[in-house]
This record gives structure tokens, C-alpha cells and sequence, in this order.
């Protein structure tokens, strides 16, 4: 749940955390124009393909944000691209929501559109970090309506952490590729990140030289954070030879073995697998006797791809799913479930991992509802839904796989079963690209 607050009002000063000269000197001149020529060079590669009209920004008030913001709005305006922000107030240190209003008010001073969304859910439970980061990217997705690309501020310096980090994990080739620079979310939008090539300290100098005010977030000094070790780990690891750059060509070279796999994947899954509905179904004689790097590979991107979460189950879990199910078991990963049926392997989601989704439009962040009015809801199926079917759709997919089909309901009436019933497709849409191109390029 979040609140959403629009930009465009007043608000008490508050403390900048990072302002001016500092610890960072003078920018030159010529840092300015290389870095504007830089982050235009990526964005036009990111956009080979065709310009978008409407693009987002993920903007914390953060240095590297702010600086992102700032290049891509000289970018934008000499190529008629409209430029809408969001800022995620995580609500969990006093002062959060005067940042988050400082920063609706330089996007207006830089005409940009601003929303702050504020997280609500957290039960204090877990992984701080990651439970922000899957909120983050949730409520951006909830956010962006029709924008298909959202910007993100990731740097070179952290690039390294993350592959810091995944190597103490013992992560695989794809751990090791580290973040892209354009990224197609499970949920259908695209991560684009033009800063990946650029350091943390030229893009403070940029600011300075801008006279561009930041915030710099004190839980980024604490290194009971992994993250944070791994960053105070760096300047020791620069002075032994192993810089940052020296981490992305590495994960430049992770990429082509990644691409290579794949697409292999992909291939395999064209001969062996299809979608129907919510599921995704594979032949199991033709995956088991797939290579075991293709298996894990085509059932890490079936769960990313059903549940929309961007991040891949750990390598120990889906090696005990794999074994479960190749031992005739179902198992339950990532939101979803793997199991065994007739000849087939199929992917599902997981029902209890879907409640609480429902919108009046969209549901499960995937499936949206199409020339309905305010008083249909889109929601799974369910038990109570499924009894309203006929038989004959009944017959046609496993119970496990039934209840979590979208469905159009009137109070507890079932008004339409599109993925099931044919002649009602045109009522339900579904957000994410298809499973080859997430595959392929995930």
C-alpha cells in the first residue's frame, strides 16, 4: 500500500545532507561536457531501436539520482521527450518525506513532472534492503501507467558492489554478469540505467559544478549493510589493481556467456515448452533431457517471469526444486508452483502468494482488464469462481493451475474467464512481454 503525494506545494526548509564543494572539488569544464556527451551516447543506445514520447525517472534526491535527472533532462529536451519523476519515500527515518518534498520542488524548478509514493507495508520483518527493493520497483510498475521505460540511477561503483557481493554468494555466471544497461522487468516495463559506466565521484563533481543540491542517506555509512561493506571494501581492492572498471569489463565478458545460454534456452523452450494461461508448460521427457545449466536456466526465468520478481531464486533452491520435481513432487518457489502433470512440467503461480494484489483493473500487477466498468474487479479465479464454470472449461487445466487464472467478476458473480474461454480474450491483457524475448534478454 502507498500513498501518493503530488509535487507542486510548499514546505518547510529542511537540512541538505550534501550541498557545494565538500569532499569533491571543482568540477572542469570538460567533466560537465564529457558526462552530458556520455549519458546522451547511452540513452541514444538505449533507444536505437525507436524514441519513446514518455519516459520515467526513479529519483531518491540521492547524488547519483539527482545527477541522472539532471543529464537526462538536457538530453530530453532536445529530443521532445517528456520526463515524468517518482520518488519512493520508504518512511523509515525522520526527515524522509522533507527530502522527498525537496525534491518534487527541483524537479519543478527544472519543469518535470514529480510523484512521491510513500511504502506502508513493511511488517518489519526479513531483509530491510530487499523488502525496499522489491517495494521500489512494485510501486514504480503501479506508478508508470503506460511509460514503458523507467531510468534508473545505478553507477559503475555499484556495479562493482553487486558483483561484490554475488561473488561472496559463490553466484554463477549469471550473478557475475552484474546489472545491464537496459533491463525488461518481468511486470513489461524496461529498466534503463545510463550511469552504469559513470563513477559515483565524477557525478558528485557534476553536481557541484551544476551548483546541483543532494542528500546523502546515513544508512549508506553503515556496514552492517552488505552493500556497504562491500563499498568500504573497494578503495582497498582499487589500490591491489582490482578497480571498478576492472569489475565491469568482467561483467561485460559474464554478458556473452550469459547471451550465449539464453538463447540456447530460448531454443530449447520453442521445441519443449508453451504458455497457457497463467502457466508455463514443458514437456518433461524434453527437459530432463536438456543439459542441467538449460534446465535451471529455462525454470529461473519460467518463476521470474510468472511471479514478477525481477530477482532470481538462489542456485541451492532451485536445485532442490528441480530435484523435487524430477522425483514426481510439487514444489513451491518464487511465488509459485512447480509440479508434475500427465507428461508435463508446469509452472504456476502460487494462489496465497497472489492475495491481496486485486485492483479494480489489474491484477497479480499483469493481467488487466479491458473495457470494463468501475463496478468489474480482476481477480483469481478461485474456488468460488471456478464453480461458477462451466464444465467443459473445468476439465481443461488442473486445479492447482485454475484457481490462479485471471478472472472478471460483478461482486461474486464470474462475468468472463479469458484465458480459459476464447471467445472472451478481448476482455483481459496480459503486461508482460512474452516468454521468449524475457528469456533472451532477462
Amino acid at each position: 500500500m502507498s500513498d501518493t503525494v503530488t509535487g507542486g506545494h510548499s514546505f518547510p526548509r529542511f537540512r541538505i545532507c550534501a550541498k557545494g564543494r565538500g569532499s569533491y572539488g571543482r568540477a572542469t569544464v570538460s567533466l560537465t561536457d564529457r558526462l552530458s556527451v556520455q549519458v546522451a551516447s547511452n540513452l541514444d543506445a538505449a533507444f536505437a531501436s525507436g524514441l519513446p514520447k514518455h519516459i520515467g525517472i526513479a529519483v531518491s534526491g540521492g547524488g547519483d539520482s539527482m545527477a541522472l535527472l539532471h543529464l537526462t533532462r538536457a538530453w530530453a529536451s532536445v529530443r521532445d521527450v517528456t520526463l515524468s519523476a517518482i520518488t519512493i519515500d520508504h518512511n523509515l527515518r525522520d526527515g524522509s518525506a522533507e527530502e522527498a518534498a525537496h525534491v518534487a520542488q527541483w524537479c519543478a524548478d527544472m519543469d518535470v513532472a514529480h510523484t512521491t509514493c510513500v511504502w506502508r507495508d513493511w511488517d518489519r520483518n526479513g531483509n530491510l534492503q530487499d523488502a525496499a527493493r522489491q517495494a521500489r520497483y512494485r510501486m514504480i510498475n503501479d506508478w508508470r501507467v503506460d511509460i514503458e521505460h523507467i531510468l534508473i540511477g545505478h553507477t559503475l561503483d555499484d556495479q562493482a558492489e553487486t558483483l561484490l557481493l554475488r561473488l561472496k554468494r559463490g553466484s554463477g555466471v549469471d550473478g557475475m554478469t552484474g546489472m545491464k544497461h537496459v533491463t525488461p522487468h518481468p511486470s513489461g516495463m524496461t529498466l534503463i540505467r545510463p550511469l552504469l559506466n559513470i563513477t559515483r565521484q565524477d557525478l558528485r563533481e557534476y553536481l557541484v559544478a551544476c551548483d546541483q543540491p543532494w542528500f546523502d542517506d546515513p544508512s549508506n555509512d553503515n556496514a552492517a549493510f552488505d552493500r556497504i561493506a562491500m563499498r568500504q571494501l573497494l578503495p582497498q581492492l582499487t589500490s591491489a589493481g582490482i578497480s571498478v572498471d576492472r569489475f565491469a569489463l568482467m561483467a561485460t565478458h559474464m554478458q556473452r556467456a550469459q547471451d550465449a545460454l539464453d538463447h540456447t534456452a530460448g531454443d530449447v523452450f520453442q521445441n519443449i515448452g508453451r504458455q497457457q494461461g497463467t502457466d508455463l508448460i514443458f514437456d518433461q521427457a524434453g527437459f530432463f533431457a536438456a543439459h542441467s545449466e538449460i534446465q535451471s536456466r529455462l525454470l529461473s526465468a519460467g518463476l521470474c517471469w510468472i511471479s514478477g520478481n525481477a530477482y532470481r531464486p538462489r542456485f541451492e533452491a532451485l536445485q532442490r526444486a528441480l530435484s523435487d520435481v524430477q522425483d514426481g513432487k510439487t514444489s513451491s518457489l518464487h511465488g509459485c508452483l512447480i509440479y508434475p502433470h500427465k507428461n508435463t512440467l508446469r509452472i504456476t503461480r502460487e494462489f496465497a502468494a497472489t492475495q491481496g494484489s486485486a485492483d479494480q483493473t489489474v491484477w497479480d500487477g499483469r493481467w488487466q482488464g479491458i473495457n470494463l466498468t468501475a463496478e468489474h474487479s480482476v481477480q483469481a479465479l478461485g474456488e468460488h469462481g471456478a464453480a461458477q464454470l462451466d464444465s467443459d472449461l473445468r476439465k481443461n487445466v488442473p486445479f492447482r493451475s485454475l484457481h490462479v487464472q485471471p478472472a472478471v467478476f460483478l461482486g461474486d458473480q464470474l462475468i468472463y474467464a479469458p484465458t480459459l474461454d476464447r471467445t472472451q480474450r478481448q476482455f483481459i491483457q496480459d503486461l508482460r512481454i512474452n516468454f521468449i524475448d524475457f528469456i533472451t534478454s532477462h
